[in-house]
């Protein structure tokens, strides 16, 4: 199960990575980033987009590994396989996965509360993603 986890996890960052892509990329969530890089001292400027963008992807495959294992792990322990499975892990593991981040980049941060909204929902989103893609992959 090892060797599917770390091969289907490739592609299931992949899949991750273009889904996340649409959804921060488009032009309205991109202008408020943009403009939110321009104006809010609590978002980070990347010099490169480039280099963000590899940074980006190598940090997230970690989390899609992450996620999967947690997966396959707690799977068994859902009662329930399948898609309907796949989708109440992912709304757990959302909130453990995206509640905490938020939560704490809202009271400890200047970091502006419309991005969080977009992160928050970007990241339940994306978890949902990852786990149903690796329901559809390795089982």
């Amino acid at each position: 199960m090892a060797a599917q986890i770390l091969g289907w996890g490739l592609v299931v960052g992949l899949l991750h990575f273009v889904v996340t892509g649409a959804l921060y990329g488009n032009p309205w969530i991109d202008r408020l980033y943009q403009q939110a890089m321009v104006s809010e001292p609590g978002v980070k400027k990347w010099p490169s987009r480039p280099r963000y963008l590899i940074t980006q992807v190598l940090g997230t495959q970690v989390e899609v590994y992450v996620l999967i294992v947690l997966y396959v792990w707690f799977r068994p322990v859902a009662g329930m396989p399948g898609m309907a499975g796949a989708l109440i892990l992912a709304l757990a593991l959302s909130g453990a996965r995206v509640y905490p981040r938020t939560w704490n980049m809202w009271i400890q941060s200047t970091y502006p509360n419309r991005l969080l909204a977009v992160e928050t929902i970007n990241g339940v989103l994306s978890t949902v993603t990852i786990l149903v893609a690796a329901e559809w992959l390795l089982f």
